[in-house]
């Protein structure tokens, strides 16, 4: 289902949900890009910051190293248009199906442009107009989630420090967060590279979600096996069946009324990014995009649906997890 463009912006996640003049707010998209043979990945975040210092920003991370680095721009550097996904920072540019660089930081210089096909958006409906489920309709909420695309195709090149990569072949995955403060601890993990399944995607997230006057762990995410998106999040009355998690590894077991997803995933590089806090960029995160994964979904009774090893995979382990194991 899509949303007709006179429908309010909430059924449109990927484009810019700030209201007129947002105190406290942060609103940022994710780009990744692994080329064909895998040796190059790097994810690009576009963004804004609207806090006691307001500004716009770009972040880079290279997976292979974890070398990262944070742009800024002025705030009035930072336009985009209303009813479709285009945001520019800069001379830089990002659409639902490009992005376009012509940035010089300090450590990365990436010049050119990307090109996405076969994009899949998260699939829509009107009770649950993205990955958030109904949780999207709730006014109160810290941040807020959106999955752009799950999967593409990339053609194009891009000049990172005078190197010209060529991407075409590869693949790529967009998301995106908005609101005033990212959870103060969570697990995220991501991977569309699974040997002998071109069209599988996953993606995982796992918080300690503040609601009205306490907290409760709240968890969404998807796996996409063909052209059929499994569901497994807090929404769907799905629950955890088990959780570990130590500085370099996960293991998760989700289930929901019709099947069981088992995950296992280990860190490798990691790179430093920053986070909002109250809309305003100042903490700090570890991110590594050559993480591996290995995922098994079974039916309830233990039917085999697909399994799977991941390689290039993101992952994120923030803060003290024993508050959402112990909850």
């Amino acid at each position: 289902m899509k949303f007709p463009r006179y429908f309010p912006r909430m059924f449109r996640p990927s484009v810019y949900q700030g209201r007129r003049n947002p105190k406290r707010y942060f609103e940022g998209w994710y780009y990744k890009h692994v080329d064909r043979s895998g040796a190059h990945i790097w994810s690009i975040i576009f963004g804004i910051s609207h806090s006691v210092d307001p500004h716009s920003f770009i972040q880079v991370i290279e997976g292979k190293t974890g070398e990262t680095e944070y742009i800024r721009f002025e705030k009035e550097r930072f336009t985009f248009e209303k009813d479709h996904l285009w945001v520019s920072v800069g001379k830089n540019t990002i659409t639902d199906h490009s992005v376009e660089m012509d940035l010089h930081g300090e450590k990365f210089t990436i010049t050119g442009k990307l090109h996405y096909s076969g994009t899949h958006p998260f699939p829509q409906k009107l009770l649950a107009p993205g990955i958030m489920g109904w949780y999207t309709y709730a006014p109160f909420m810290e941040c807020y989630h959106g999955v752009v695309s799950m999967n593409h195709q990339l053609e194009g090149s891009l000049n990172i420090n005078g190197k010209v990569i060529d991407f075409t072949g590869g693949k790529g995955y967009i998301e995106k967060d908005w609101g005033r403060s990212m959870p103060s601890d969570w697990i995220w993990m991501q991977c569309n590279h699974f040997e002998g399944h071109p069209e599988m995607s996953m993606m995982i997230s796992v918080a300690r979600i503040p609601w009205l006057t306490g907290f409760f762990p709240g968890f969404l995410s998807f796996v996409k096996v063909g052209s059929v998106v499994y569901r497994f999040a807090t929404y769907n009355r799905s629950s955890i069946e088990s959780l570990s998690v130590d500085e370099q590894s996960v293991n998760l077991v989700l289930k929901n009324s019709k099947h069981r997803l088992e995950v296992t995933v280990m860190r490798n590089h990691t790179g430093q990014l920053k986070a909002p806090v109250e809309g305003q960029m100042e903490r700090k995160i570890a991110e590594s995009l050559d993480a591996s994964v290995e995922i098994r979904l079974t039916t309830r009774g233990g039917d085999l649906v697909c399994d799977g090893a991941g390689r290039y995979a993101g992952l994120e382990i923030v803060g003290d997890m024993t508050q959402v194991i112990n909850q």
